[in-house]
């Protein structure tokens, strides 16, 4: 069984433990103005003599803790005297600071009164970071002709932070043997149970012109309950969580977002920056620069940057938290520190690189998980140049071996450090846990809750939410199917169904074998064989994925379509980010409701079977794709594969050949198709994602065979569909399509007063579908071919698309509870239409995201 990686929130509400001390100093406290006693936010805390540090938050409050603490603690302030408070070394202790206002002085510079308005002109801490910014290119790693470096890195999920007294509540009294690995967080003081531990070895080539840096990922290793998580999907998705985290870039990719990095081209109009220090560190005098975000609600830092005083202006080192009104779901915190050193090149190298996040479902609850990743860089070499085929493809991280394939002695001779106690433990807690019964029945549940199945040992039945639907054909319909499970096979996969529908007494099912090639199981051999039925402009995979929330239509839904289909399809990944694939099929297609396919007639009376039949049309058709989307990675789930964006475009064209004659089939056709999509990343504005389609039809062919763009009469928003145009509205043989959607991620609402705490984020989107039919499939013309559907009262109801393009326009809000986005979507042109919806209508969508 494979889970989602969504399912790690569940679980870990329920697993996480209770705590246990470890001898570092802890200390909390808030940070007010001694005179009017208003809490100060991001105020620069650290052990005196150190560059060990945080800030307060924007309520005041600050938490620190390390194992190399001094006695003193210090707070500083832009506008107000520093101030020290003694420390007790190696125990946990409140300090509060009351800071009073003064001056600082710097380079005959004074600064003065936190009532000023912050002005980026003549500040002297804009001046420096400015220099930073001008000299960023020069100082980078990327300023050298070629690199290369071995790598290393750990990727840890830990439970964390339940009540003390969780460990003897009734849930968990299968469950002690738990307690035995539990530790405290060196980070946030939180006690966690180490859960997860992915490892990974690469090998990184770097060339500057052209410019192209690979990984060649010599080994992953997982741990973390193999026979419930997908170790080849938990690893795709860790590498889009936990990107490296590059300050160079204007915009940091982290947890699917773009933050603005403090040394970005547009820092200055995005941060606030004050000089908070100057200090000596290994003899090398730097500048100390607080940041923190003009919005707090912005996806940015707030911290302290380190900065050399000659004329490079580099960033020695760099430690950052985020706001606690940032707008990012389900992350309670996150701290990124990076340190650097200067080789013998003058450019700055990555000594240390730590991201740790703490992940909570509810807000203020503290249930949740607590993540952290630890890289390494081992074995530079510079400005050696490799052989071309070194830094040849599309791909950006190229998988040398699959998860889980490397030995014991391999991993003894990748690891750069010894691993800690607590990840030691992950592999021990795995062995043990997952031989309790009471775990497995936990696990069989979470999947029942999550992917809607329950698992049998090697065979699962569900999806529980399609056991019961309703539409207007069918009247009730009952279905009841399943699945095997990986225990079954990892290489096979068998799934069905049987349905029933009490209005039209006719019975539905479809099956599905599957063989995969490759543990990744991108590549793939398919047979199935489907009868059931659909609505025009859906196609196989819709009717195995049907659910109960497609009883809910808006209008008329009395014109589908009865289809028996069986057919096979070979899917198999290239190099470079191609893969193609290539099926055949022989399809029966039957009108149903008050759909008629007779030639030259007009009924839109109710058939029975036997007229159903004698109207039948059939397909034999033969298709070829080819598919290219750069470094794109996909998570294979138990009920499909997701392609995971990245900033890359895919093109997909595909082919269709209709056979008349072979199989009885009634007609010749050849229909092409290509698709293009591209996310743009604009930060801090958000991001924009297009999609544009061209297809083509040749041939003579009734209406049920031409192109039948996407409807939806659901009141659920679909990304692809056209949300206000009714199924089978429209037909053509030639048409283009063209979407785009703009995410702004809280740009805009993040600045209005009280719904910034909210935490919403604007949406807005335009659809448009131009496209023709010509005469040779007009049925107006032509006697031989059925005539366009009607409505039950004989009105018209399917046209062909005019030069007057479709289009629907909408605007809309996200992350509202963090799960629901609801739109606000209006019908353009084609308004003239019988039963076409008028006016503004609301489409819902769940839609979780970080």
């Amino acid at each position: 069984m494979r889970l989602t990686y969504i399912t790690v929130f569940i679980i870990g509400m329920i697993l996480s433990l209770a705590a246990s001390a470890q001898n570092v100093t802890r200390i909390r406290g808030v940070v007010t103005d001694a005179e009017t006693g208003e809490v100060l936010p991001f105020v620069n805390i650290s052990f005196e003599g150190t560059t060990i540090g945080t800030t307060s938050n924007s309520d005041g409050i600050f938490y620190i803790e390390s194992d190399q603490a001094t006695t003193s603690l210090k707070a500083s302030y832009i506008g107000y005297d520093p101030q020290l408070r003694p420390v007790t070394l190696g125990a946990s202790q409140k300090i509060d600071f009351q800071l009073t206002e003064g001056s600082l002085e710097l380079e005959a510079v004074t600064i003065s009164s936190k009532k000023l308005r912050y002005r980026n002109k003549e500040n002297p801490a804009v001046t420096i970071i400015q220099k930073v910014i001008d000299n960023k290119e020069k100082n980078r790693m990327e300023s050298l002709d070629y690199y290369e470096y071995n790598k290393y890195e750990k990727v840890e999920f830990d439970f964390n932070n339940i009540p003390e007294d969780f460990k003897d509540k009734r849930i968990m009294r299968d469950f002690q043997v738990v307690f035995d690995y539990v530790d405290t967080s060196d980070i946030n003081g939180k006690t966690y149970l180490p859960i997860f531990l992915r490892e990974t070895s690469s090998q990184v080539y770097y060339r500057k012109n052209p410019e192209r840096e690979v990984e060649y990922r010599l080994g992953t290793k997982l741990t973390g309950f193999e026979d419930y998580f997908d170790n080849q999907g938990i690893s795709y998705i860790l590498d889009k969580l936990y990107q490296d985290v590059d300050i160079y870039d204007n915009n940091m990719s982290i947890l699917s977002q773009r933050f603005v990095s403090p040394i970005s081209s547009l820092a200055p109009l995005t941060y606030q920056f004050y000089i908070a220090d100057t200090l000596v560190e290994n003899n090398e005098k730097l500048f100390k620069l607080s940041f923190q975000p003009r919005n707090k609600n912005s996806l940015a830092f707030i911290g302290n940057v380190f900065i050399t005083t000659d004329s490079a202006y580099a960033v020695k080192k760099i430690d950052m938290r985020i706001a606690d009104d940032i707008n990012l779901n389900f992350v309670e915190d996150m701290f990124i520190k990076q340190e650097f050193k200067k080789n013998e090149y003058d450019a700055y190298v990555l000594k240390t690189d730590e991201v740790s996040m703490d992940f909570s479902v509810i807000d203020g609850n503290g249930l949740g998980i607590f993540g952290r990743r630890t890289v390494s860089y081992n074995d530079l070499v510079y400005n050696q140049q490799r052989a071309d085929t070194i830094y040849t493809g599309n791909e950006l991280v190229k998988e040398v071996n699959l998860v889980g394939d490397q030995s014991d002695e391999f991993w003894d001779g990748a690891r750069h450090m010894e691993l800690s106690k607590s990840e030691k433990g992950v592999y021990a807690l795995n062995e043990e846990v997952e031989e309790l019964p009471a775990f497995k029945r936990l696990m069989n549940i979470m999947t029942l809750l999550v992917i809607g199945y329950q698992d049998f040992n090697k065979w699962s039945i569900g999806p529980v939410g399609a056991f019961v639907s309703w539409n207007q054909i069918e009247g009730t319909r009952f279905r009841f199917g399943g699945m095997t499970t990986e225990k079954f096979s990892r290489r096979w996969q068998i799934e069905g169904y049987g349905a029933y529908g009490l209005k039209d007494e006719a019975w539905k099912y479809a099956g599905v074998v599957s063989h995969y090639f490759t543990e990744s199981r991108l590549d793939h051999i398919r047979v199935y064989y489907a009868n059931d039925l659909m609505n025009p402009g859906e196609n196989l995979q819709y009717s195995l994925d049907a659910n109960a929330f497609s009883s809910f239509r808006r209008g008329v839904n009395d014109k589908m379509i009865y289809t028996e289909r069986m057919g096979m399809s070979f899917g198999r990944r290239l190099k470079y980010g191609f893969s193609y694939s290539i099926g055949g099929s022989i399809e029966n297609l039957r009108p149903g409701g008050v759909l008629s396919f007779e030639p030259g007639v007009i009924d839109t009376t109710i058939k029975d079977e036997d007229e159903r039949k004698a109207q039948e049309i059939e397909v034999t058709e033969l298709t070829a794709g080819l598919r290219f989307g750069p470094n794109e990675k996909f998570y294979q789930g138990r009920t499909g594969m997701v392609s995971i964006p990245n900033e890359y475009p895919v093109v997909q064209f595909k082919y269709w050949h209709g056979f008349k004659g072979v199989f009885d089939a009634d007609y010749s056709y050849d229909r092409f198709q290509v698709n293009v999509s591209k996310r743009f990343y604009v930060s801090p504005f958000g991001f924009t994602d297009v999609n544009v389609g061209y297809t083509q039809l040749w041939g003579k062919v009734p209406y049920p065979l031409l192109t039948l763009p996407r409807g939806n009469q659901s009141y659920s928003y679909l990304t692809y569909a056209f949300n206000m145009m009714n199924y089978l509205e429209f037909v053509s043989d030639q048409q283009f399509n063209f979407q785009v959607t703009h995410f702004f991620n809280g740009y805009i609402l993040n600045k209005v007063p009280l719904i910034k705490k909210l935490k919403l984020r604007s949406i807005i989107g335009y659809k448009m579908l131009w496209g023709s039919l010509s005469d040779v499939n007009n049925p107006d013309l032509h006697d031989d071919l059925a005539p366009y559907p009607r409505h039950a009262d004989g009105e018209q109801a399917t046209y062909a698309l005019t030069r007057d393009p479709y289009m629907e326009a909408s605007i809309g809000v996200s992350n509202i509870f963090k799960f629901m986005r609801l739109d606000v979507v209006k019908r353009i042109s084609y308004l003239e239409r019988p039963n076409a919806p008028q006016g503004w209508a609301l489409r819902m969508k769940v839609r979780i995201e970080f």
